[in-house]
C-alpha cells in the first residue's frame, strides 16, 4: 500500500509539472523564474503530490482485523495540571465513567497552579485510585516526568486537564496498543473539539480536527508512523517512556517524545475509535499563538532528533517526516500567492488565481470526502454522535484557513530556527 501510494503520487507529480510549465512561464514574465517556480511548486505541485498520496493511502488501506479479546490490564493515567480549576472536575468524572475492567490509577500532577486548582483538588473526596502530586511550576514536561516516576503499571496514558474522555476511550486505545505488534510503543487517541459552539473560530477548528488532524493521523497510523502521540490523549508502554527518559522540557514535548521513540525503531499508531474531547482556543489571537507553538515544536523535533541519520528508524517514518520539511515553504508560498493573486485578479489579470490554480481544490475536496466517510463509519461502530458542523465554517476552512494561519506558522518556524527565547 505504501509503495503504491508513492508510485501514484510520483505519477501525479510528473503530470503536474508537465501541465504547469506554461503557467510558470507566464508568471515568470512578470516576476521572474525564481518566484514563478517557487509559487507553482509549493502552491500546486507539492500539495498535489500530498493529496494524491493521501487519497491513495485512504482508498487502499487494509481493513483492520478485529482486536483479540484480552484481559484488560491495569493502566496509569497522568494528568499534568496548571490553573485548571474550571475543567479538572469534568476530566476526572470522565475517567470515572470509563467502561474498562482493568484498574485505572490516576496521577494528578499540579504544576504550581495559582488559581486555586490545588486547593480545589485537596478539598475533594478523591477516590483511592487518584494520587495528587504537588510540584512547583516548572512546565508540563517536568510535571509528566514526576508523575511517570510513580507509575507501576505496564501501560501509561496521558491526558490534558481539559480533556473529556468518551466512555469507551481507554478500552479502545488500550485494545489498539495491546493488539499491535511488539515494536509499537505508543498509540495516539482521536481528539475532537469540546467547545465547538463557542465561536466561529472554534467552528473552524472543529473541521480541522474532524478532517485535517483526524485524516493525517489515520493515514500515518496505517503506516505505523503516527508522528505525534499528542499529550492530550495517548497511550504508551511505560518501559519505552522510561527508556528514553520521559519528556524533554521544550515547546513540543509530545512531538519530540514521539520522534525519539520512532528514531529507536519503535512504531506508533492511531486508535481512531478512542475518542476524547479537548478545548480549543476561542479567539483568533489564541489560535494563532497555539499554531505558532505547534510549528515551533516541529522544527524543535528536527533539531533534537536525528531523523535522517537514524539507522533504526523505519523508512515509512522517515518519509512522512520528510514531507513535513515542505510545510514552511508551502506556508510562505500561500502567504504570497493569495494576496498577490487577488490584486492581479482585481486588475483583470487572472495570472495566479485562475482556472489552472484552482485545479488543486477538487483533490482537496475528494480527500475531505473520503476522510468524512471513514470518520462517520468509525462513529457508527461505537455509537457516537457528534453535533452538526457549520457549513460556512467548512467553506472558510477549505478556502482560506491555511492562509490565515500561515503567518503564525512561519513565525514559529523562524523563532525556533533562530533559537529565540521560548514562551509557553
Amino acid at each position: 500500500m505504501f509503495l503504491v501510494s508513492i508510485m501514484f503520487a510520483l505519477l501525479a507529480l510528473i503530470f503536474s509539472i508537465c501541465i504547469n510549465v506554461n503557467w510558470i512561464n507566464d508568471i515568470a514574465c512578470y516576476f521572474g523564474y525564481f518566484l514563478a517556480i517557487y509559487l507553482v511548486t509549493f502552491v500546486a505541485i507539492i500539495p498535489g503530490f500530498n493529496y494524491v498520496f493521501n487519497i491513495i493511502s485512504l482508498l487502499f488501506n487494509k481493513k483492520e482485523k478485529k482486536p483479540c479479546v484480552k484481559k484488560e490490564e491495569d493502566v496509569t493515567v497522568l494528568i499534568p495540571v496548571y490553573n485548571a480549576k474550571e475543567s479538572i472536575i469534568e476530566t476526572l468524572e470522565s475517567i470515572k465513567k470509563q467502561k474498562y475492567c482493568g484498574k485505572i490509577f490516576v496521577n494528578v500532577i499540579d504544576d504550581g497552579s495559582t488559581d486555586g486548582t490545588l486547593e480545589l483538588l485537596k478539598s475533594m473526596d478523591l477516590d483511592e485510585n487518584i494520587t495528587l502530586i504537588e510540584t512547583k511550576h516548572e512546565g508540563k514536561a517536568k510535571a509528566l516526568n514526576r508523575g511517570l516516576q510513580k507509575v507501576k503499571t505496564e501501560y501509561t496514558i496521558t491526558i490534558d486537564s481539559d480533556t473529556v474522555l468518551h466512555e469507551l476511550a481507554i478500552r479502545n486505545i488500550m485494545n489498539k496498543l495491546r493488539n499491535s505488534n511488539e515494536k509499537t510503543a505508543a498509540t495516539a487517541g482521536c481528539l475532537f473539539v469540546k467547545n465547538a459552539k463557542k465561536s466561529f473560530i472554534t467552528k473552524l477548528q472543529e473541521w480541522d480536527y474532524t478532517l485535517g488532524i483526524f485524516g493525517v493521523k489515520y493515514i500515518q497510523g496505517n503506516y505505523n508512523s503516527t508522528l505525534v502521540a499528542q499529550g492530550a490523549f495517548s497511550a504508551y508502554k511505560t518501559r519505552n517512556l522510561k527508556e528514553i527518559g520521559g519528556w524533554e522540557s521544550c515547546v513540543g514535548e509530545d512531538i519530540v517524545l514521539t520522534w525519539q521513540l520512532l528514531s529507536k525503531g519503535y512504531e506508533t499508531n492511531f486508535a481512531k475509535n478512542a475518542i476524547a474531547y479537548t478545548e480549543v482556543p476561542e479567539k483568533f489571537r489564541a489560535l494563532g499563538k497555539q499554531r505558532r507553538r505547534w510549528a515551533r515544536g516541529m522544527i524543535e523535533a528536527f533539531k533534537k532528533v536525528k531523523v535522517f541519520t537514524s539507522k533504526k528508524m523505519k523508512f515509512k517514518s522517515k518519509f512522512l517526516m520528510f514531507l513535513n520539511i515542505f510545510f514552511p515553504f508551502i506556508d510562505l508560498a500561500v502567504l504570497i500567492f493569495i494576496p498577490l493573486g487577488l490584486i492581479l485578479l482585481l486588475l483583470g489579470k487572472p495570472l495566479l488565481i485562475g482556472w489552472i490554480s484552482l485545479l488543486v481544490i477538487p483533490f482537496g475536496l475528494l480527500l475531505c470526502l473520503i476522510i468524512e466517510i471513514r470518520r462517520n463509519n468509525m462513529l457508527k461502530e461505537i455509537d457516537c454522535k457528534l453535533e452538526r458542523r457549520s457549513i460556512w465554517a467548512f467553506i472558510v476552512y477549505v478556502l482560506v484557513y491555511a492562509f490565515i494561519l500561515a503567518p503564525y506558522c512561519l513565525t514559529g518556524y523562524l523563532l525556533e530556527l533562530f533559537n529565540c527565547k521560548k514562551k509557553w
